[in-house]
Order: structure tokens, then C-alpha cells, then sequence
């Protein structure tokens, strides 16, 4: 379904010349396949995330979605294929303060038209039902709890049925339980829909739960295994075929 080859991420830096942030990406990723990708901070892992949801563009390389080069989208283009096909989890949840826990997962659904459009409210409510959060429909976001607020980000994501949830350190704010708790909601989300799930995270132990890992290091990704033994550190990795 996404298909990445040699891409390259290069941004100008005003008297200091060119800054490499990815040198050479080769990345496949299947219907339904949970992939994990781990990195240190500064290592390109969120300008990543941005390629592969359409946010941002490469420099070099291709990047083929569903065998189609996206680099001939237009802008317009760009922002409907996204937003049919990616639904993103931030790492700061990115919550509206100003709208309520419902209105917050609905709003995704303002971009549809139909029946989808006018049913965002009753649809809003069965996602909330679904993360665990029936209780909070209609409730203020700063009366909620981190982990709260991570499932109502989930919620958000998955409201128009993406094919491709985009994850970026979803548990970075939360304590080990908590994490544990988001983590098993998005794989059960991913299970049920047959969405593909990329996991961008530090934490080794997140990594460990994917199907697909891989290290993002001198800008290029390197497929890994990941046991129990390295789940505290990010040194050691064994290398798949080393």
C-alpha cells in the first residue's frame, strides 16, 4: 500500500547550507500491518511520519501510494487523499480547548459530505463508546486525565475510517500502565478495521509489540529485532539478516 524508495529529506538552513534529515528511506508497508519505528530524538523519525501522511514532501526518492506517485498531487489533491487515507495521533494529542470531548472527535467528519457529514455527532458518540469514554460525550477536554485525552486523540483518528493510523509517541506522555492500556486500544482498533498502524516512538518496549520494527539512524531506516533483553535501550539492536 505504501511504498518508499531511497527517499531524502533535505531542509535549507539560512549560512549554514544544506541539512540532511533523511538520506535514503526504503519502506513497504501492507494492509493492516503494525510497523514500529524507533530513533533517538533530532533523528528524523517525525519528519518521517510527515512524508508518509502527506504532510510534508521529499526532497528525493519516490513515495508511491497504492502504486500511485504522489508526487503529482496538487495541494488540493494532497489534502483530500490525506484525509481519506491517514488519521494522525500526536504525541501532544492536539485537542481543541475550546470544543467539547464530542465535538472534538467529530471534527474530521466536517470534511465529509452526506449522510457521514450530518450523522458526525451520533458517530462521535459510538467512537467515544468504543475507546471507553461513553461517560465523557459532551465534556469539557481540561476535565480530562492524559491518558483521557490520548483515547479521545484515538477516537479522533479512526472517525473516518482511515486506512493508515499515524501514531507519533503516543505514549511519550503517559505512565507505563496507561501506555500499555493506549497501546492495546490502537491495535485493537487497527484488528477490527484492518488499518495499517506506524508507531514512531523511543520507547522500545512500544516497538516491540509491532510486526515490523525498524531503526531510523543517519537517515536511513534498518530493519530490527527487538527481545526483551533491549527493550531498555536503544543500543545493541540486532540487526534483521546480521
Amino acid at each position: 500500500m505504501l511504498s518508499l524508495r531511497s527517499v531524502a529529506r533535505t531542509f535549507e538552513v539560512p549560512d549554514s547550507g544544506p541539512l540532511h534529515i533523511l538520506t535514503g528511506i526504503d519502506l513497504e508497508v501492507h494492509e493492516g500491518e503494525h510497523v514500529a519505528i524507533v530513533g533517538r530524538s533530532g533523528t528524523g523519525k517525525s519528519t518521517l511520519l510527515n512524508i508518509l501522511g502527506l504532510i510534508d514532501q521529499p526532497s528525493g526518492g519516490s513515495y508511491l501510494l497504492d502504486g500511485k506517485d504522489t508526487s503529482h498531487l496538487g495541494e488540493t489533491r494532497r489534502a483530500l487523499v490525506r484525509g481519506a487515507t491517514f488519521g494522525f495521533v500526536f504525541q501532544s494529542f492536539n485537542l481543541i480547548p475550546g470544543l467539547t470531548t464530542t465535538e472534538n472527535v467529530a471534527a474530521p467528519l466536517l470534511y465529509d459530505r452526506g449522510l457521514a457529514f450530518w450523522r458526525r455527532t451520533v458517530r462521535a458518540e459510538e467512537l467515544l463508546d468504543a475507546v471507553g469514554l461513553a461517560d465523557k460525550a459532551g465534556g469539557r477536554i481540561d476535565r480530562l486525565s492524559g491518558g483521557e485525552q490520548q483515547r479521545i486523540a484515538i477516537a479522533r483518528a479512526i472517525a473516518r475510517r482511515p486506512r493508515v493510523i499515524l501514531a507519533d509517541e503516543p505514549t511519550g506522555a503517559l505512565d507505563v500502565d496507561t501506555g500499555a492500556s493506549v497501546m492495546s486500544l490502537l491495535e485493537r482498533q487497527c484488528h477490527e478495521t484492518g488499518a495499517a498502524l506506524i508507531i514512531i516512538t523511543h520507547d522500545l518496549a512500544v516497538a516491540s509489540r509491532a510486526k515490523s520494527q525498524y531503526r531510523l539512524e543517519g537517515g536511513v531506516l534498518t530493519p530490527i529485532t527487538i527481545g526483551e533483553r533491549e527493550q531498555g535501550s536503544l543500543e545493541g539492536l540486532e540487526e534483521v539478516g546480521a
